[in-house]
This record gives C-alpha cells, sequence and structure tokens, in this order.
C-alpha cells in the first residue's frame, strides 16, 4: 500500500493528465482509435460478405452499422451495395447524398487540416480521390439506364464533364466515363456529341495507358471508326483506320428490326487500403520519427474473363476501366503530401511529448503513448468499386433476348454465369450493368431461380 508521502507524489505526477488538456488528449485518442477500428471493421466485413456472393448481407451490415447521411465514404459504399442489389433508385439517393457532401468538402477547411497534423490523416473528411469523385457520375449514370431514365443519364454524364473540366489537366480526366458518355449521346441519337466523346476518350486512353494499363480499346476503335463513316469524314476515318490497323473492317450501321446491346460488367473487387509505418531521421528533432502511411498489396489478384453468350454468338468482354491502377496511381500521386503531413505531425507530436515530459514523467509517458497510438494511416478507399470494368457491344433482332455472361477462370474454365433477359428495341441501344464479385451460394440461387 502507499503511505500518504507517496500518494500525494503520484498524485502530483498525473495531475497533468488529469486536467482538462490531459482529458481532451485521452478523449482523442479514445474517439481516433474506435473510428478507425470501426471503418477497418466494417469494411473488412463487407468485403468477406461479397467475396461469398452475398452483397445482401453486405447491405446489411453497411445500414446497421452506419446510419450517418454525412460521411461520404458510408454513403458510397451503400449506394453502390444497393446498386448490386437491384435497388437502383435507391442507390441513387445515396450516391446523391454522397455527391453533394463531396461537393461542400471540395475545399480543405483549416479546422481539418489542423487536425491531419496534430492527430493523423484519418480524422480529415472523406471527400474521395478524383477518380472517385467522377466514378460515382458513371455508377449514377447507369441506375438511369437500369431505370429506363436515359435523359437523367446524359445529365450525371454532363455532371462529370464539368467536374473533369474544372480539374484542367488531361491525365485526370477518366477515359472510360468520358467513353462511357459517347454511348448515352449515341443511345439518345446525338451523334455528333457522341464522336467529340469518343475521340476524347481515345486521346486519354492513349495518354494514360502506361499508367493505367489500360490503351485504346478496340471496341472504341471500332465505335470511333463507325461515327466517322456515318458521319461522311473520310479523311479522319482512313487516317485513323490506318493507325489502327484495322484494314478488314467495315462499319455496320444498326438498322431495321435489329438493335443494340451494350454489356458493361463491373468485375471483381478494388484493391484496399492497408498501413505500414517506417522511422526516419527528421533534422528538426535530430532524430529518427515513426511515420504511418497507406500502402496497397504489390500485385493485384487478376480479375477473372467474361464471355457473353446470346442466340448461339459468343463475344469476348474487353477491359476498359483498370480501377485497381486508379487507385494506385492516386495514391502514388498523393504520397508526397502524405509523407509530408506524417512528418510534420512526428515533430509536432515529439515536441508535445518534451514538453509533457518537462512537466511529469507520467504525463509524458502517457502522451507518448498517445501519440504511438494515433499515429495511423488513412486507409479509407472506396472499396466496393470493382477491380475492372468490362464491356461488350453485340447487334440482336429485336424482342426479347435471353443474354448469359461466363466467368472465366485464369485455367479457362468457367466458374459462374450471370443470366439476363433484356429487351431489345428495333435501332435502339440497351444496356445491361451488372456486377461479378463471386458465385453466389447455391441455396441463394435456388432462392432467386423459385
Amino acid at each position: 500500500m502507499f503511505n500518504a508521502r507517496e500518494h500525494e507524489r503520484m498524485s502530483d505526477m498525473a495531475a497533468p493528465v488529469c486536467s482538462i488538456p490531459g482529458r481532451i488528449t485521452l478523449a482523442l485518442l479514445v474517439f481516433c482509435l474506435a473510428g478507425c477500428a470501426t471503418y477497418s471493421k466494417q469494411a473488412v466485413s463487407m468485403r468477406d460478405n461479397l467475396l461469398l456472393g452475398r452483397a445482401d448481407l453486405a447491405l446489411v451490415t453497411a445500414e446497421e452499422k452506419d446510419q450517418s447521411q454525412g460521411d461520404v465514404l458510408a454513403s458510397l459504399n451503400k449506394g453502390m451495395l444497393r446498386r448490386m442489389t437491384g435497388d437502383y433508385a435507391g442507390s441513387n439517393r445515396i450516391f446523391e447524398i454522397a455527391k453533394q457532401n463531396m461537393e461542400s468538402l471540395y475545399g480543405i477547411s483549416i479546422t481539418d487540416a489542423a487536425a491531419s497534423v496534430t492527430i493523423n490523416d484519418a480524422v480529415r473528411d472523406y471527400k474521395g480521390d478524383r477518380y472517385e469523385q467522377v466514378l460515382v457520375h458513371a455508377y449514377m449514370a447507369m441506375n438511369y439506364l437500369q431505370l429506363g431514365e436515359l435523359d437523367a443519364a446524359r445529365v450525371e454524364m454532363l455532371q462529370a464533364d464539368v467536374k473533369m473540366m474544372e480539374w484542367g489537366e488531361q491525365p485526370d480526366e477518366d477515359p472510360f466515363v468520358r467513353y462511357f458518355s459517347g454511348m448515352i449521346f449515341e443511345a439518345l441519337g446525338e451523334e455528333d456529341q457522341a464522336l467529340v466523346a469518343y475521340r476524347k476518350a481515345g486521346n486519354i486512353y492513349a495518354s494514360t495507358s502506361a499508367a493505367q494499363s489500360v490503351g485504346v480499346p478496340d471496341l472504341l476503335k471500332r465505335d470511333l471508326l463507325r461515327l466517322l463513316a456515318q458521319q461522311g469524314l473520310r479523311d479522319e476515318y482512313n487516317k485513323l483506320k490506318a493507325r489502327f490497323d484495322l484494314a478488314g473492317f467495315t462499319p455496320k450501321k444498326v438498322k431495321g428490326n435489329v438493335g443494340e446491346l451494350i454489356v458493361i460488367l463491373n468485375n471483381g473487387l478494388a484493391p484496399i487500403r492497408t498501413e505500414t509505418a517506417i522511422m526516419t531521421y527528421s533534422p528538426e528533432v535530430q532524430g529518427n520519427v515513426r511515420v504511418a502511411f497507406p500502402i496497397y498489396e504489390s500485385s493485384p489478384k487478376p480479375v477473372h474473363r467474361a464471355r457473353l453468350q446470346v442466340r448461339k454468338k459468343r463475344v469476348e468482354l474487353e477491359t476498359v476501366e483498370d480501377i485497381d491502377s486508379l487507385a494506385r496511381e492516386a495514391l502514388d500521386q498523393d504520397m508526397p503530401l502524405v509523407m509530408a503531413r506524417a512528418l510534420a505531425r512526428a515533430v509536432v507530436k515529439y515536441q508535445s511529448q518534451k514538453n509533457a515530459q518537462e512537466q511529469s514523467p507520467l504525463a509524458g509517458f502517457l502522451l507518448t503513448v498517445t501519440n504511438l497510438a494515433t499515429e495511423r494511416a488513412d486507409t479509407r478507399s472506396w472499396t466496393t468499386l470493382p477491380q475492372e470494368i468490362q464491356l461488350a457491344r453485340v447487334q440482336l433482332p429485336a424482342g426479347q433476348q435471353q443474354v448469359s455472361i461466363e466467368i472465366i477462370n485464369a485455367a479457362g474454365q468457367p466458374v459462374d454465369v450471370i443470366e439476363a433477359e433484356v429487351d431489345i428495341k428495333p435501332e435502339r441501344i440497351t444496356f445491361l450493368t451488372p456486377h461479378w464479385i463471386a458465385p453466389k451460394p447455391v441455396q441463394t440461387r435456388m432462392a432467386n431461380s423459385k
């Protein structure tokens, strides 16, 4: 047992920690660690259910655990999960919330920046990387297409165009979004606008192919040539036909009792960020400091191939967006600022520990523990995005058509199939935009077939 003098000495040592600033520090510690743990646990739970083919259970987890309407990341994930379960209208309602909150967070607040320097980057409001800010428009457009609201889909793509034009840098434009907007313009009969979008998409694919691992898709080359031929632009047509090495290509216009099906398959899952930490030298403190920062796993898991089957036609889907590469490139571009904030934070924390140590050894020890515990990387990202987006276009007779999308593994064996019935309209474009992550459990498939 302590005698009276020892008790008094321990009380004096603890006084700084039990003061209001000390209590605030400990409260921040609990808040930050709880927030990080909650996000990580929920993200892992969602992905585990998705990898079991249970988007319905992933949605239950997301909506039970987080009822917040102001959290951009929660809204993005819930919007995507609602979309995966076929609730396209509900998906767009929550995507709209995410979109509005992204806009409100577009500028960085002083409070937000200060918190990231004193605590960690994970306390900053999440407004999404640029590719995420654009893709939310694309997924809202896909939802509107599934709902038969083509004009509303066009509005979303125009908003995506405004967003990309704000940045003013071609490498930050998304080539798939440009290509997708051209498909929607074409579906509306706006061939001039579609041609402009296809040209832009081709240029962006060419300029970003090294970083994003996707060159100009063969489908886009043919679409561009087809519209050039339709509009009589022979010089540009002949020049591009030679550049694309498509001497045998003959444009085929959709006419008569024939329509077109465009399949946009969202395949796999985007990479998930993890955390690492290193010791690095800081001139300000003349010693080594610990900094934490986010990383992606060194090599992505290969995505499955997909093959469309309809009316004895068999068409391989082509990759038109590599979200895995987009995510990694975005983090690489952010890393200099991430590391700068981490080093500045390490200096601030070192000075706070030093000051606390001078007041009380116990206070210094507890603040050191707090600083180590709160030095966490920001591992947040839109993890319900697909790993890749794949595309196929095929002309079909008008009427109800039964469509199968076979999922093929690396050994060339089918592992799953997506069945759908589509209504093909004469001289019109019909869109089908499914997701595939993993085969559904047998009992789920049987229940859906009843």
